[in-house]
């Protein structure tokens, strides 16, 4: 999977910190292999200052990361979403 170096509404973020089982679950990130491999990262449209535990993201390379406290600079928020990875066999 291919990560975004400029922040786009459309990208889909790697997740820096581990999501909690709770957040795999109601995503219904592949219950059978609950990883963050199985999960990603929207942009909100939204850029404030992130509370404790909402995710937000940063990076020149760019990523999502949970803030572990409430924080005083703004970051453009995100969400967890689920991702399916496929793979394509191209043959010549």
């Amino acid at each position: 999977m291919a990560f975004d170096t400029v922040l786009s509404q459309k990208g889909i973020y790697h997740v820096h910190d581990g999501p909690t089982l709770a957040e795999l679950n109601a995503l219904d990130a592949n219950p059978n292999n609950q990883t963050r491999r199985n999960c990603g990262a929207v942009w909100t449209g939204e850029k404030r200052c992130p509370k404790k535990g909402e995710w937000y993201l940063s990076g020149a390379v760019v990523e999502a990361y949970r803030a572990l406290n409430n924080l005083t600079t703004e970051y453009h928020i995100a969400k967890l979403v689920a991702v399916e990875e496929k793979t394509v066999i191209v043959r010549a």
